[in-house]
């Protein structure tokens, strides 16, 4: 009597694991459009970036570490820093300090990719 059960319930545990074991998931995961920015300039100027005539930031200039002794200690907020932008044709157009136009450009951005903008 206890055989029987025993099989049975192995039998039955064993077709529940092979259905629930069996079947396919699919599904999409769809990553934002988006593109990046990276700056290459001087650093002792600092810039106004202007993007789509909408959106601005500024790329200040050098800033002196305190704490480090060394005169040629240098930490810019800028080194390999990425500005995120949405991907597809961006209009940049970069100002210096004296609100001149120094850079305008139309690009396209494909999406998760990079533009390097070397400044003066």
């Amino acid at each position: 009597m206890y055989r029987n059960k025993f099989a049975l319930l192995s039998i039955g545990l064993l077709l529940v694991l092979l259905s629930s074991g069996c079947s396919y998931k699919e599904s999409l995961t769809q990553s934002r459009d988006r593109g990046f920015l990276k700056f290459s300039k001087n650093m002792f100027k600092s810039y106004t970036v202007l993007v789509n005539d909408k959106y601005s930031f500024v790329l200040d200039h050098c800033v002196y570490d305190e704490e480090v002794p060394r005169d040629d200690q240098c930490q810019g907020n800028y080194w390999n820093k990425l500005y995120e932008v949405s991907s597809g044709n961006v209009f940049l157009k970069i100002f210096d300090s004296k609100d001149q136009l120094i850079f305008s450009k139309e690009i396209y951005l494909g999406s998760n990719t990079t533009y390097e903008v070397k400044l003066p």
